[in-house]
This record gives C-alpha cells, structure tokens and sequence, in this order.
C-alpha cells in the first residue's frame, strides 16, 4: 500500500511498509526476508555517508564483520529485485499495454523491453511470480 517514515526521539525514524491483506498472503515469509534486505540497504548506507557503524550505539568505524553482514544482505537483494522486474516486464508486455510506454519508463527501446519480456523465465522469477522453482532460494 505504501511506505511511511516516521521521525523517531534523539533523531532516529521509523520507515513502515503498509500492505494488503491480499499482499501479505501472497508474499506470506518473503515480505520479511525482504524486508530485511532492505533493512541492510539501509545500514549500509549509513555506514559508507557516515563512516560509523550506524547501529551501534557507540557510533565507532565499521570493523569488517559490520561490512560483511550488511553485504550478506545486499547480495541478495539483486536477484529478487531484477525478477521482480523481468516478471512486470513480461505480465505488461503480454497485456494491452503499449511497449513503447514501458521503454520509455525504463529509458531503454522497444525491442530492449520485447527481448527482456521474451527471455527464459528463471528460477528468481518463478519465485517473483510465487511458483516454487525460486523456492531453492529463499533463505539464500
């Protein structure tokens, strides 16, 4: 449905992603797994504009156990995120939809968007459409 943030005391917030019921039992566990990728996105982030280790409450540099655990979560952001996308790309090609709308939303051309949406479907994306192919991955 959307996403809120919220300022928090001494400075911190909160981001909330609102979903549907309809959302919420079609992701079912993958709506926290992806959450929580997202959640090393931002630590991440924190850490490289900050130069601290943003979750810990002392603020001191990153040791490298803080890199490697916000890179766990990274790499595995990726895969899902481009199967998300190869799947829209596919449903909104195969539908009533103008494909030049679609690249130019995309900043690509029309036969970059055909050849996307006419690739293989893989295993991340037979996960992105709920199929158990991409269930291999989950917990990856």
């Amino acid at each position: 449905m959307g996403a809120e943030f919220r300022a928090g005391e001494g400075g911190g917030g909160e981001v909330r992603l609102v979903l549907t019921a309809a959302e919420v039992e079609a992701l079912g566990p993958d709506a926290v797994v992806m959450a929580e990728l997202l959640d090393s996105c931002f630590w991440a982030l924190g850490m490289l504009r900050t130069g601290r280790n943003t979750r810990d409450p002392g603020g001191g540099a990153p040791v490298p156990g803080d890199w490697v655990a916000a890179v766990r979560g990274l790499d595995r952001l990726p895969p899902r995120v481009r199967a998300v996308v190869d799947a829209v790309l596919r449903e909104y090609a195969a539908g009533p939809g103008q494909v030049r709308h679609l690249a130019a939303a995309l900043g690509v051309d029309e036969a970059e968007v055909r050849a996307r949406a006419g690739r293989p479907r893989d295993a991340w994306e037979e996960w992105a459409g709920g199929g158990t192919s991409g269930g291999r991955h989950r917990g990856v």
